[in-house]
């Protein structure tokens, strides 16, 4: 076990003991994670630690991909809006397409001799309608669902409720029309991983050099893919008003993940926003990307995550680890990362954003307090480890039963 070792300098022995312990009755079992991206966002990133580490102390984990078209991803694209409050148009065409490209994935996919089988977001939600279920499902959602489009959540409604539990990222996100149950297990990060590994702040600069990216003026950033709810013309006009007040430059940096067709179309219009000004640099799918947006975390004096709608954002919990304080829309699990004050601010509007932006530039010592709280808060709850915890005792749960 020697990554899972590695995590007890960071965690320390109670941790990494409890987990070896709890773990041991599921030893041997075999869990199936399906979703639809091995790269780009959240969900891969998290699936590309856990699964690991899964393997690590016993669990036989297996971790599967939806195959789909074009089409298919600007159908699952467009549910992710409507699951998150933007009013769709759903057409039977467009169903029958998504619940086609499931049946032919459940066709040669082979879930039959899983022990339990854990589907992510609504991408592969309809798989479990193509089997006989001898076996706990477990529907993992990622996505803010605090208001989804009314009609889209009806069709889902009758999927969700064939599984056994549904899991989702905050509180504030379980459903009353949701029969079955219904668990919190809040996302995190790797502090291994190449996007988290320590770097010192010569290193960091000399990554961003070598990047193209210019340490002449103070950095203000924002790394996330490139998506409307993210709200990177926002983060553009909320830099253009701070910049009157204080020296800075501001730098995005992001991706398109493989199941969202919409994001190069986003790309495009933050950069012809952002060539209208200067001091705004704007990367995408650059080489070395994770050790890139590690460099960019750590070297930055405010990380911004100006998210109009957000599942988690494992981007605050990133820049935190590295002792930077972040600026996020007070939007999904963003506010259980950021202590109003303490280890950031919560904005809700472009002013807002610009004026905090202004005072932490203005304040050297707060920055420091507020990243050396940060980090501390993450460690305390959002690094990998409690989070695989999580999942051994929710399985746990399902074979005692």
């Amino acid at each position: 076990m020697k990554i899972l070792e590695d995590h007890r300098k960071i965690v320390g022995d109670k941790i990494v003991d409890e987990i070896i312990k709890e773990a041991e009755p599921l030893k041997g079992k075999y869990v199936s994670h399906i979703n639809s991206t091995y790269y780009g966002g959240g969900v891969a990133e998290i699936l590309d630690s856990l699964v690991y580490l899964m393997n690590e102390v016993g669990i036989n984990a297996g971790w599967r991909l939806i195959k789909g078209s074009d089409d298919f991803f600007r159908i699952t694209k467009l549910f992710h809006n409507g699951c998150q409050g933007a009013k769709i148009n759903i057409t039977p065409s467009m169903l029958e397409l998504y619940e086609e490209t499931i049946r032919r994935n459940a066709i040669f996919m082979h879930l039959e001799k899983s022990d339990v089988i854990i589907a992510h977001d609504p991408q592969v939600l309809p798989l479990i309608s193509h089997y006989s279920k001898k076996q706990p499902w477990i529907w993992r959602c990622h996505i803010d669902i605090t208001n989804p489009f009314p009609n889209l959540w009806d069709y889902f409604k009758k999927y969700i409720n064939e599984y056994d539990e549904m899991i989702v990222s905050d509180k504030a996100y379980e459903k009353n029309d949701i029969t079955i149950p219904q668990s919190i297990i809040m996302p995190s990060i790797d502090p291994l991983n190449e996007k988290n590994k320590e770097l010192s702040l010569s290193e960091a600069e000399m990554i961003l050099e070598k990047s193209g990216i210019g340490l002449n003026k103070p950095i203000i950033s924002q790394i996330s893919r490139f998506d409307y709810w993210k709200d990177p013309i926002g983060v553009i006009k909320a830099f253009e008003i701070a910049r009157k007040k204080v020296d800075c430059q501001l730098v995005l940096l992001g991706n398109y993940a493989s199941d969202d067709p919409e994001g190069h179309e986003m790309y495009l219009k933050t950069e012809e926003r952002a060539r209208e000004l200067e001091n705004v640099t704007v990367l995408v799918n650059v080489k070395n990307n994770n050790l890139i947006a590690n460099a960019l975390q750590t070297a930055s004096k405010i990380v911004l995550q100006k998210s109009i709608r957000e599942g988690f954002a494992l981007t605050v919990s990133e820049a935190l680890w590295k002792g930077t304080p972040v600026i996020g829309g007070r939007a999904g699990g963003i506010p259980n990362q950021i202590i109003e004050g303490k280890n950031g601010y919560l904005v809700e509007n472009i002013g807002e954003c610009a004026e905090k932006i202004i005072i932490l530039m203005k304040d050297e010592k707060l920055r420091k307090e507020m990243g050396e709280f940060g980090k501390q808060y993450v460690k305390e709850n959002f690094l990998i480890t409690r989070h695989l915890l999580d999942y051994i005792r929710l399985l746990n749960r399902f074979f005692k039963s």
